[in-house]
């Protein structure tokens, strides 16, 4: 059992109090974290401050970087044991998100060593004759990074190597239910090299953290993924901060009769039920064209019976817990409240001791929460259409906007979804929940705004300084 403490300008602190992290799999304890005063969140933040009037170079932040790459790699069955037991992370899923860590690890190294400025032809007008223009990348200043549960290593590494890079001191709050993972990752990057203050972690009250994060005036920008709700609340709250906000979905795939029928059965498996379907982007409305919905429930059937249900520490398991009991409730809820107002499950649907099966229902009425909310549980819901229309107009009704996916052979399909389809990432022919590490990643309509992938996130923790030489 971990026990982790706060860290804080350097050093590890004592908290008022300590909280139990317990696994979602047997609720066993597995862990406790120190729990953060107010005055301590306070003292994070100006020790980052302090940090930022010291900038490192950007070859020593590459360095550094590239050490922590390696410490990782070094301590990789450590970090996927910790994600297995306070995440619930099956095996498989564990050994999958830290191969994506150290790769962002790694591109976060490289792109420190290339920090983007421009030259800027000042001679284009006469006032800007015989004068030089350039841009200097200099950090925003303090940085807020707020994390979820689902990835615990990867998804804080997309706020923490990106700040690293761009020069920016951080100040981190993990969720609460897997704070373990991202200790760890504090004591890689201290074991790195890394100077006093510009990573600190603070743990506890989330609530009570968030908002003194959120009201200093020494942070300058908030890098938050999570709810829709508390993401919009957190940028109301602070107009004047920049954000990242990498926010909530219900991802909707389209199946045309030209498709290939076996590569969107294993999509909708792939997309739907990865980590039981507790990502931003898992699949949860599935549009499939009428004349292939009886073909590919079948090819969806058949993909599903390969998949294990179970013990997370099995190393055969693919689909494990949620990650509590009450999230499972949840989600059995609105399965019962849909089959009750008249809808079908085609697959699964059941509770295998105490972890939720994949789940395809049909029948669902627009209105339900399988439909307009995110799931965030592994439960798809397929709905017949009679054209590409009627599938882009229900993918669009949505408010929001993450990731969409279509599995199509026709050309002028696919050049219309992507033209139309109201996403912030469009996928043709490849499972909706796709997402590489380096790419621009983020939503439209309520599901944020910013973009994170290693260089857009370095950019958004970037300002361009104009110089004019005359």
């Amino acid at each position: 059992m971990r026990t982790q403490r706060l860290y804080v300008d350097g050093a590890w602190l004592d908290g008022n109090g300590t909280l139990e992290v317990r696994s979602p799999w047997d609720r066993s304890v597995v862990g406790t974290v120190a729990v953060a005063t107010r005055e301590q969140v306070d003292l994070a933040v100006q020790a980052a401050h302090r940090a930022l009037q010291e900038p490192l170079p950007p070859y020593e932040r590459a360095a550094i970087l590239h050490r922590a790459t390696a410490l990782l790699e070094q301590r990789r069955d450590e970090f996927a044991e910790t994600l297995l037991r306070e995440a619930g992370k099956p095996r498989k899923a564990a050994e999958a998100e830290l191969h994506r860590a150290i790769l962002t690890l790694r591109w976060a190294a490289e792109e420190a060593a290339r920090l983007p400025g421009e030259t800027v032809p000042m001679d284009a007008v006469a006032s800007g004759a015989d004068t030089i223009g350039f841009t200097l990348p200099e950090p925003v200043g303090v940085v807020a990074a707020i994390t979820p549960f689902n990835f615990p290593v990867n998804l804080v590494l997309h706020k923490i190597a990106p700040a690293v890079a761009a020069g920016c001191p951080v100040v981190l709050k993990p969720s609460e239910k897997t704070p373990l993972s991202a200790g760890l990752l504090v004591e890689v990057f201290e074991q790195a090299g890394l100077p006093a203050g510009l990573l600190n972690l603070v743990t506890g009250d989330p609530a009570q953290i968030v908002a003194a994060l959120n009201d200093s005036p020494l942070v300058t920008l908030v890098t938050f993924t999570g709810s829709s709700r508390v993401g919009w609340q957190l940028k109301a709250a602070s107009p004047t901060k920049r954000h990242v906000l990498e926010l909530g979905s219900n991802t909707a795939m389209v199946v045309m009769p030209s498709a290939d029928l076996g590569a969107a059965a294993s999509a909708v498996v792939s997309a739907g039920f990865a980590f039981s379907g507790q990502a931003c982007v898992s699949l949860q409305r599935l549009y499939v064209h009428t004349e292939v919905v009886d073909d590919l429930v079948a090819q969806i059937r058949a993909a599903m019976t390969g998949l294990t249900v179970g013990d997370p520490g099995d190393p055969a398991t693919d689909i494990g817990p949620l990650i509590t009991p009450e999230s499972t409730e949840r989600v059995r809820g609105w399965l019962a409240d849909a089959e009750a107002a008249g809808a079908k499950i085609l697959a699964g649907g059941g509770v295998v001791d105490g972890v939720l099966e994949p789940t395809v229902i049909t029948g669902v009425a627009p209105q339900s929460p399988l439909i307009c909310e995110e799931v965030f549980g592994p439960v798809v819901t397929l709905v017949p259409v009679a054209s590409l229309g009627e599938a882009l107009t229900a993918v669009n009704s949505s408010r929001f906007g993450l990731n969409t996916a279509i599995y199509s052979n026709d050309l002028r399909e696919v050049r219309r979804y992507v033209s139309q389809a109201q996403a912030g990432t469009v996928l043709v022919n490849r499972p909706a929940a796709y997402r590489s590490d380096h790419m621009p990643y983020g939503g439209v309509k309520e599901s944020g705004e910013g973009r994170e992938g290693i260089r857009y996130a370095i950019e958004a923790m970037l300002h361009q300084k104009l110089v004019v030489l005359g």
